[in-house]
């Protein structure tokens, strides 16, 4: 037996009660344990969402090495000492270092010049400034997804936004 329109329409009309919200506790419960949201996820998104409303300038990541030195069969990531971003306004170039469970990142900007550098890690971001000529690092960093992004100071609202990486 399916309900018919004006039943419906009754039913849609009601305010919610305690036995609805009841309900949608025990479905969201449900859907929770059937399909979780992924850890980091809605960090993710966030980021993805806050990069200036496309206002900013992506920066390319240029591969050196080869998939064929990929860590799996399956993937074509690769574990790479140096990392180069490029822009048609910037160029980055980071050199990572692994220090048992933490990293160290030495970086490079040109056109050389102050900037203000952010590296983006779920649930954290960690601010540092490059020098006249375009040097910073991150010391004692936890390892796992990164980005950067990285702002003129007299042009605060473009900035430049790299590829997610794996530290």
């Amino acid at each position: 037996m399916t309900p018919d329109d004006a039943t419906l329409s009754l039913v849609a009309a009601a305010p919610v009660d305690e036995l609805d919200v009841e309900m949608l506790g025990r479905l969201a419960e449900l859907v929770n344990a059937a399909d979780p949201v992924p850890d980091g996820l809605v960090d993710r998104i966030g980021m993805a969402l806050t990069i200036e409303a496309l206002h900013a300038e992506l920066a390319e990541l240029r591969l050196v090495g080869e998939p064929a030195l990929a860590v799996r069969a399956d993937e074509t990531s690769i574990e790479a000492g140096t990392i180069t971003f490029t822009t048609d306004v910037l160029t980055v170039m980071i050199s990572v270092h692994h220090e048992n469970d933490r990293v160290r990142i030495d970086g490079w900007a040109a056109p050389a010049g102050e900037l203000a550098v952010e590296l983006h890690q779920t649930g954290s971001v960690t601010t540092t400034h490059s020098d006249s000529d375009g040097r910073f690092a991150f010391v004692e960093i936890g390892r796992g997804p990164a980005r950067l992004v990285l702002r003129r100071p007299e042009e605060p609202s473009m900035p430049v936004v790299t590829p997610q990486i794996e530290l």
